[in-house]
């Protein structure tokens, strides 16, 4: 959606919850992305998530889309292999973070061109995953050849497979601090010129 995103939300987590026959008491966290994104989509999701478990008294668990994403990838494509993931920042650079077989970080999520991909990745066999694969693959097919494959999984965010991966952490204990969004560049805002606020 383009818009209305934050009318919609709620009266869609209420359908899936009665489509599942489940009640709000029977949830045991909630489970919300953090980034990165778009600034307003990112910002209605937390906000949501953290509304909603004031109103039912239940932990939020925050997931970065790189973690989302790793987690639907197949062991036995990353056997072997680092992932990396490459998501679509909506302009000319993207959004990466690469992991090792076992899903661990190899390094902190980083924003860059295309053209500066292949230089920031570890060398040997690597799988790659996101939605962002068509900004970047043909170079990196060109500098990597048959070292890359590419992932299986969906890739965008999936719901379920969020859940899946929420169902295996331990849940946060009590005062804990909310999520926090994960921005990787400041956002698209112009500030007033001196002299031109509003009167």
């Amino acid at each position: 959606m383009q818009r209305g995103q934050s009318e919609r939300l709620v009266p869609m987590i209420e359908e899936v919850v009665a489509e599942a026959g489940l009640h709000y008491q029977a949830l045991d966290a909630i489970a919300v992305t953090v980034g990165p994104g778009g600034f307003t989509g990112v910002r209605i999701g937390l906000a949501t998530a953290r509304g909603l478990a004031l109103a039912w008294a239940k932990p939020v668990l925050g997931i970065s889309n790189f973690e989302a994403i790793a987690a639907t990838v197949a062991k036995d494509e990353r056997r072997g292999r680092c992932l990396a993931v490459l998501l679509d920042a909506k302009r000319t650079d993207l959004y990466v973070q690469v992991f090792d077989h076992a899903l661990a970080p190899l390094g902190e999520p980083a924003c860059m061109m295309p053209r500066d991909l292949a230089g920031q990745l570890p060398g040997g066999p690597l799988v790659l995953a996101g939605d962002a694969l068509e900004q970047s693959l043909e170079d990196l097919i060109a500098i990597r050849g048959a070292d890359l494959t590419i992932a299986s999984a969906p890739r965008q965010v999936d719901a379920g497979r969020l859940a899946e991966l929420a169902a295996g952490l331990s849940l946060p204990g009590p005062g804990a601090a909310p999520p926090m969004p994960l921005y990787l560049r400041p956002p698209d805002v112009t500030q007033p010129k001196h002299g031109r606020g509003v009167r």
